[in-house]
């Protein structure tokens, strides 16, 4: 089932560091297989996202990410997603 967010929201997840790269600086994930609508237009490169507009309607369709540790799924690009918009610990958003 498709989720709604806007473009802020979403440049913000994937700007995030925290989330994607380890305390060395190496990239944990990556994400692939994804498809979203941003205003009604479908888009399937993770490269357009920091050119969205705060404003913009997003949908995303679909999207996996996965781990370079192992190469093994992590989790859907809409459930990270989720888990980073809504797991907040002393006012600092982190996964858990």
């Amino acid at each position: 089932m498709p989720m709604q967010t806007n473009g802020l929201a979403l440049k913000s997840f994937y700007a995030d560091s925290r989330i994607w790269s380890g305390k060395d600086g190496k990239p944990l994930y990556w994400i692939d297989d994804l498809s979203l609508t941003v205003n009604g237009m479908e888009i399937l490169e993770d490269s357009f996202i920091p050119t969205l507009g705060d404003n913009d309607v997003v949908q995303i369709l679909n999207g996996v990410i996965y781990s370079y540790e192992d190469l093994g799924q992590v989790s859907t690009f809409a459930d990270y997603f989720k888990r980073w918009q809504f797991r907040c610990i002393d006012g600092q958003r982190q996964i858990v």
